[in-house]
């Protein structure tokens, strides 16, 4: 196929492209916002410490970001098969969250959450490479649209999980999940079957031969930590605010549904908004400010009192707090060579789920030792250091020139 024919398709086809990636994203988010409300009553349930609870979102991170490279070259190599890659990584999901409710033990659901992270590790790279290619000259608004699903999803699932543990127990709701997931599997494949993408690397060689420039591309790589220390911030609070809220101040299923979707509500207005200024201004003019906003409300979080506040708090939080890893992609295309978009994408996600899933953990002991605000004090501190980090890193205004050269 024409790569020029590959990078240009029509409206429709490129409007098909956007609202499928865009569903499928919500969905995923959808169940990975909805697990975080199951995780206080899979505690429960077989009594762990905040430290193992912790731990289950560590394995799906760290699982996650071992798969995501080989995510990121099948990316490339195979941009005509992004159809099956990305219904792959749907069926993945379905398995996953069937498994994790059919036996009731913890390392049955340790194990499944791996699959399910593996699931989660082939969607991106192929559905933003693809993104990215359909929309070259609005990349950080397409991608950011993309995030917008996802905030959708993380709306929805909460409420759907909180309302859905008043009726049934949390064995039963993750074997239920299976059904949705496995029609989107076949929705996604029949909606993009014919997707084709632009040629990329054409082997293994080529892959580690090009891929190499990002590696050295010291720019390249601080964006890829500071995405990564800014992912360990937004995993201790995903977490460990859902258990917060359900064991430190007695809230109903329901109610840590609702104040965990309120986490995400005004983010789906925000993501797009955040990405036309990252594309007109520059990533830095979005990042910097936010992430030391982010940072501030983090720590306020351990102190707000219940009710007007800490809605107040946490409705804040979920403004800022999920538009940055969007903003970190399109910076990492930006400095990326042509072909290797999805190893750029993979890289990022690989940083974002390897700190995100340490994040967890330590979260999980630092809970078990201090105290559950503690957690929310130490995100806090880390993303503004992050934040002032970030201004020291070269960028430019122009996401579409010629990849930032090595610093």
């Amino acid at each position: 196929m024409d790569s020029t024919a590959a990078a240009q398709p029509t409206d429709q086809g490129r409007y098909l492209l956007a609202a499928t990636t865009v569903a499928g994203h919500g969905l995923k988010h959808l169940y990975a916002a909805a697990f975080m409300i199951v995780l206080p009553e899979i505690r429960a349930g077989f009594g762990l410490t905040y430290a193992a609870t912790g731990a289950l979102v560590t394995y799906r991170d760290i699982s996650a970001g071992i798969a995501t490279m080989p995510a990121g070259f099948l990316a490339d190599r195979f941009s005509s098969r992004w159809a099956i890659i990305l219904t792959l990584s749907m069926t993945l999901l379905a398995i996953g969250y069937l498994a994790a409710g059919t036996i009731e033990n913890y390392w049955t659901v340790a194990v499944s959450i791996v699959l399910f992270g593996i699931g989660v590790s082939l969607w991106h790279p192929s559905a933003l490479a693809s993104l990215s290619a359909r929309f070259p000259t609005r990349r950080g608004f397409a991608i950011s649209l993309h995030g917008s699903g996802g905030s959708a999803g993380e709306i929805l699932g909460p409420l759907i999980a909180g309302g859905l543990l008043l009726v049934i127990a949390w064995p039963a709701l993750l074997q239920y999940s299976f059904i949705p997931t496995a029609v989107a599997a076949v929705l996604v494949w029949f909606a993009l079957r014919n997707l084709k993408g632009q040629q990329g690397v054409t082997s293994l060689k080529e892959y580690f031969s090009t891929s190499g420039v990002l590696l050295k591309n010291r720019v390249f790589i601080a964006v890829v930590v500071l995405s990564g220390f800014r992912s360990l911030s937004n995993h201790v609070i995903s977490v460990f605010v859902p258990i917060y809220l359900r064991e430190d101040l007695d809230f109903s299923s329901f109610e840590v549904g609702v104040y965990a979707s309120m986490l995400q509500a005004v983010g789906i207005i925000t993501h797009p908004i955040m990405g036309y200024v990252s594309d007109k201004y520059g990533r830095k003019v979005a990042l910097v400010p936010g992430m030391i906003f982010f940072g501030l409300l983090c720590i306020a979080l351990a102190y707000a009192a219940e009710g007007p506040q800490l809605i107040l708090t946490i409705i804040a939080i979920g403004a800022v707090m999920f538009t940055f890893h969007h903003i970190f992609v399109a910076y990492a295309i930006d400095l990326s060579p042509p072909g290797v978009h999805g190893t750029a994408v993979a890289l990022i996600y690989t940083g974002s789920m390897l700190f995100g899933g340490v994040g967890a953990i330590l979260g999980g002991v630092l809970a078990d030792e201090v105290s559950l605000p503690s957690t929310f004090i130490f995100a806090g501190i880390v993303v503004i250091v992050t934040g002032l980090l970030l201004v020291f890193v070269p960028t430019r205004r122009d996401p579409g020139s010629a990849p930032v050269s090595p610093a």
